[in-house]
């Protein structure tokens, strides 16, 4: 098994790809795609590394031979129920959550490690040890780990294979959907060494100019190589809410209310990554989405042709 293709196509089992398994496979594809733009990422501008990014990752979903073509218009969408696809933005932020949760489980493994095990063997035994610790606990990720190894101290090997409680088919998949990375791309604690280089599925072609978005912190997926109208503005690697672009000129209720949609947007964003990222860091991004909401607008500024009310 010497291709990337090959290795993943064997971490996916004998069954191969699943329904089940397709926010696993889209964390492997936005993972590969970084591997493949990271030698040219130092030459590109912030916006067109995402762009190339995005695109080189449309591009690995096309590749794979072992999904129908339904599979593959699925493995970038946003959700299942929205069916909306991955924006460069958002995939960028994606994987580098991806890559934060890779170095989580590579700590998390260490118990299991050695006594002439697999890597394979050992990701079974944090499978099992995640999956137990749900069931003893039913909290968040974020704290079963450490419950877990509290409580059961030294015995990680009778946690690994508790009987009585075997692991659901496919349970990771919809508990840890960097897992199956996991299993693809590092050998024990540490990246495998003797992982095949990246290897471009396209080669990168990115606008000249910085495309128009629809929203200040959203970009279309490039379909061409022509460059689109140039956006006034730096860019940036990781673009804020900006107030002032919502805004444009509108009387102060639609300013208020474009704030609000926009700060739902987010919200619902953080709500896919609880169970990845801790609690204490979706608090602080809440948080600081709050405060960059609007004051309630007074009475006055609300309904403006609306008559005082007259005394009795």
């Amino acid at each position: 098994m010497s291709t990337w293709e090959e290795r993943l196509k064997a971490v996916m089992g004998g069954s191969g790809y699943e329904n089940s398994m397709r926010r696993s496979l889209q964390s492997v594809i936005l993972y590969e795609a970084k591997r493949c733009v990271a030698p040219r990422l130092s030459s590109l501008r912030p916006f067109q590394r995402k762009l190339a990014f995005i695109d080189q990752a449309h591009a690995l979903v096309d590749t794979l031979d072992f999904l129908f073509p339904h599979q593959k218009q699925e493995i970038l969408w946003r959700t299942a129920t929205s069916k909306e696809a991955l924006n460069a933005d958002m995939a960028w932020k994606r994987e580098r959550l991806v890559e934060r949760e890779l170095a989580n489980l590579s700590k998390e493994i260490k118990p299991f490690l050695g006594r002439g095990r697999s890597h394979q063997e050992c990701c079974d035994m944090l499978v099992q040890m995640l999956f137990v610790s749900t069931v003893l606990y039913s909290t968040t990720l974020g704290s079963q780990i450490d419950r877990a190894y509290s409580f059961f101290g030294r015995q990680q090997e009778q946690l690994a294979g508790h009987k009585g409680k075997p692991v659901p088919g496919n349970w990771e998949h919809a508990h840890n959907h960097c897992i199956m990375t996991y299993r693809l791309y590092y050998k024990g604690d540490e990246l495998d060494p003797s992982f095949p280089a990246a290897v471009l599925a396209k080669e990168i072609v990115v606008p000249a100019e910085k495309p128009k978005a629809t929203s200040a912190t959203h970009y279309s997926h490039i379909q061409s190589a022509k460059p689109a109208a140039k956006e006034g503005g730096q860019d940036g690697d990781e673009p804020a809410l900006d107030v002032a672009a919502i805004l444009g000129e509108s009387n102060p209720v639609d300013e208020r209310r474009k704030i609000l949609v926009e700060v739902r947007e987010h919200l619902d964003l953080l709500k896919e990554f609880e169970g990845v990222i801790s609690e204490d860091e979706l608090a602080k991004r809440k948080r600081d989405l709050f405060l960059a909401m609007p004051q309630a607008p007074s009475p006055s500024t609300a309904s403006p042709n609306k008559k005082p009310r007259a005394g009795l």
